[in-house]
């Protein structure tokens, strides 16, 4: 496929994937990439010594026993990055001073959820029950459903016929309906913070997560998610793939509704026999391909979905260590963010960089607060009164600066560096609608949707889209098994057989940030 040109528009990890898949395959491509980086929002940034964070908290596959090990290694992931298993995936922290842990290994977690709840002993197995079943199922996911025949069924279902039970049994029962069936008053009370994800996901989220924890198949990294996305990109362009960055695509060229190349802000043309998406999935369809080849089904998504709920992100360089502490926690507030907008979330999430040498000079951490916050209400102030814009987010870096203090202690005399970003900063650095930090809301209505989502636009040629928008609920592992999926099904098109290899070390990528 050596003359078969293909374009990528945007080098996230969807893109980069595609383009490494893409490689191995023999495809010559090329992908445009509007800003100065790798990744998208896959990413983090530097202030004054210390690095913040601004995406994983866990990466499913990082243990050898998950199907998205092989993926990670195929794109030098594994090789080049160092993952912690901790025994804690997550402590709760209310209001009132009491904690409850979300352990990693199952049965500590169900001793946990016994001390809170031992009436509900029988919910718990259940809940219990179904984590230990998609701990020991690794799912062989490493042939595109497309191209499955009846024997490639049967072997998926005799591998993973309990894993299928808990997703039907569980996978339209949202966290909230599943809470409701405990007879426990705490348990009833602090549904919303115990399960982790928002109420009206399905619970097998939840089960699916903790149970890919317990099998210690998804440990956080010890590197940065700016390092992923570095080797992701070395991994690309050691196979021949070519990044332009600073290269804004403004529309892509249609004639006779097959697509036939793109155009760029500056005007410069570039033809390609082939264009993917893994840009933002209403200024593709929308604004670049003028909504022309948006059927009804897409206009519904993108005029109903939810998107997922933006974030205020506070970064705090602290002169100081929390060894006593877990990296991953919640704090429930007595009231939410007054300096918020009218965000109504009474909860904020700290991650505590304790075991990343590379974060923070000795002696010293870098920590990030994030909450949910309203998108318009930033966007309003960033518009009609920029110096306003500066001051909140100053006020909310302040009112979190005090609760920390107040929860956590020692924090105001160690700063050394406050860092703050908000939804428009998202939607200015990735172009991402709504400055979500995912796609779609991965909630119960969207998920019975899902459906109308399309890789491939009705009536047009040549073209594909993936990434978070082109499904419900998003994150780098199903964006990276859209990309090698969709090339597995452009090789069987092709009359080719679809081949992948398995990176090395690159000890020239940069180990830290």
């Amino acid at each position: 496929m050596d003359n078969h040109t293909t374009i990528i528009i945007g080098a996230g990890i969807a893109g980069m994937a595609a383009g490494c898949y893409l490689q191995m395959n023999g495809y010559n491509t090329m992908i445009m990439e509007a800003g100065a980086l790798p990744g998208g929002l896959c990413t983090g940034w530097k202030r004054k010594g210390y690095y913040f964070d601004g995406c994983l908290s866990w990466l499913v596959g990082s243990g050898p026993n998950n199907t998205f090990h092989k993926f990670w290694s195929e794109l030098n992931v594994i090789q080049n990055m160092e993952f912690v298993n901790d025994e804690e995936f997550a402590v709760i922290n209310f209001k009132d001073g009491t904690k409850f842990t979300l352990y990693a290994d199952v049965d500590k977690l169900e001793q946990e959820f016994l001390r809170v709840a031992p009436e509900d002993a029988a919910m718990i197995k259940v809940l219990t029950d179904a984590i230990k079943v998609i701990s020991n199922v690794d799912l062989r996911i490493d042939k595109a459903p497309e191209l499955f025949d009846l024997s490639d069924f049967q072997a998926f279902k005799a591998k993973a016929g309990e894993y299928m039970e808990v997703m039907k049994k569980w996978g339209s029962v949202t966290i909230e309906e599943f809470a409701q069936q405990f007879k426990s008053e705490f348990v009833r009370t602090n549904y919303r913070k115990i399960f982790w994800f928002n109420v009206d996901t399905a619970v097998a989220y939840f089960m699916a997560t903790m149970g890919w924890v317990n099998a210690k198949a998804s440990g956080y990294p010890v590197d940065s998610s700016l390092q992923l996305s570095k080797i992701i990109e070395q991994r690309y362009m050691g196979l021949g793939g070519k990044i332009q960055y600073h290269s804004k695509v403004s529309r892509i060229l249609v004639e006779e509704d097959k697509v036939i190349g793109i155009e760029m802000e500056n005007g410069r043309i570039y033809h390609a026999d082939l264009v993917i998406s893994a840009a933002d999935g209403y200024s593709t369809i929308f604004e670049m391909l003028e909504g022309k080849y948006a059927d009804d089904d897409l206009k519904y998504c993108y005029e109903n979905f939810n998107t997922k709920a933006a974030q205020i992100y506070v970064g705090l360089g602290i002169s100081r260590t929390f060894e006593d502490l877990p990296h991953y926690m919640s704090l429930e507030l007595e009231q939410p963010l007054r300096s918020n907008g009218d965000s109504k979330a009474d909860n904020m999430f700290v991650k505590i960089f304790n075991k990343h040498p590379g974060f923070a000079p000795k002696g010293k951490t870098s920590i990030v607060v994030y909450a949910k916050t309203p998108t318009g209400y930033w966007e309003n102030l960033k518009e009609t009164d920029p110096r306003q814009y500066e001051e909140q987010k100053k006020a909310v870096a302040d009112e979190i600066i005090d609760l920390l203090e107040e929860r956590l202690g020692r924090i105001k005399e160690n700063i050394e560096v406050v860092d703050v970003s908000t939804p428009h900063t998202i939607k200015r650095y990735t172009n991402n609608r709504n400055g979500s930090w995912m796609g779609w809301e991965k909630q119960m209505d969207n998920i019975m949707q899902e459906k109308k989502l399309k890789r491939s636009l009705p009536g047009l040629a040549n073209f594909y889209m993936i990434g978070h928008w082109t499904q419900v609920g998003g994150g780098l592992p199903s964006v990276v098994l859209q990309a090698r999926n969709l090339v597995q099904v452009l090789c069987k098109e092709n009359g080719q057989t679809f081949s992948t290899t398995i990176g090395e070390s690159s000890p020239g990528v940069s180990s830290r940030g």
